[in-house]
């Protein structure tokens, strides 16, 4: 099984690889925008070729492991201070109530996003 001494360098490595990777975008998304100015494309039509479309489903996948990983991270810290040892069921209960927290949150976030609520009628 993976213990501490193996899991950290696997992490790191996919760490970094991600961070490359987001880096690679970045300059790929710079480097289109600037060539589609200097060829005479309005700044706009730039932002809109190279930019991230408002409704891209990536940012809602973002935001939800955001949320549902944050709400695991509280329902472990909350598991420090139980009296409980973490072979035991009610640990695992604690770190899966926290989950499903974090996706309803993710759900009414991402749904008032898509739909804002229109007060005053119409």
């Amino acid at each position: 099984m993976l213990d501490a001494g193996s899991l950290v360098p696997i992490v790191f490595l996919l760490t970094v690889a991600f961070t490359l990777v987001g880096l690679a975008k970045v300059i790929s998304d710079v480097r289109i925008r600037r060539r589609l100015i200097e060829a005479g494309a309005a700044p706009e039509l730039a932002r809109v070729i190279a930019g991230t479309p408002k409704e891209d489903p990536g940012l809602y996948s973002t935001l939800k492991w955001g949320i549902g990983l944050g709400a695991v991270g509280l329902g472990l810290i909350l598991i420090q201070f139980l009296p409980y040892r973490k072979d035991e069921p009610i640990v695992l209960g604690v770190i899966l109530v926290f989950a499903a927290a974090g996706l309803l949150a993710y759900y009414a976030s991402a749904r008032r996003l898509v739909h804002p609520t229109a007060k005053g009628g119409a």
